[in-house]
């Protein structure tokens, strides 16, 4: 494969895995919103109104938020391994690192309980890493198919 194809690959994969994290990350988000519905006259640029919203939430709702974050993660990293037909570092910390950047904007536009805040802290780079570093040990069942 010539180095245009594979450079072109390569970033298609990216692209790719990003877009697949961020659309399962706001299917399973639309999902919990059915089990926790958002309230209809909420006002989101009222500070207070807002935390006393996120201090009512249950336990459950957040952890719903932190699975999709974490699937979003493992299904971006898996999607853009399978079309390199390789696994790729970057690919884990690319979209392991949006992923947290949005996290972390989404911390601090909204008040988290500080117990959520800490299990995301460890949780999302444990996830980033452990994708990385399972699909890294399958190299050998070679993930795409064959290298052209």
């Amino acid at each position: 494969m010539s180095v245009f194809k594979a450079t072109l690959r390569t970033s298609l994969a990216l692209g790719i895995g990003i877009l697949v994290a961020f659309v399962t990350i706001m299917l399973i988000e639309q999902i919990s919103h059915y089990f926790f519905p958002l309230p209809a006259n909420i006002d989101w640029g009222d500070s207070t109104a807002s935390t006393q919203y996120m201090s009512q939430l249950p336990a459950m709702a957040l952890l719903l938020v932190l699975f999709a974050w974490c699937s979003g993660i493992s299904l971006g990293i898996v999607s853009a391994s399978w079309i390199a037909r390789r696994v790729r570092g970057r690919f884990a910390l690319a979209i392991g690192s949006l992923i947290g950047i949005g996290a972390i904007a989404n911390m601090l536009m909204l008040p988290h309980p500080i117990w959520f805040m800490s299990l995301t802290a460890i949780v999302l780079p444990a996830v980033t890493f452990g994708c990385w570093w399972l699909l890294n040990g399958k190299k050998k069942s070679n993930i795409g198919g064959s290298h052209e």
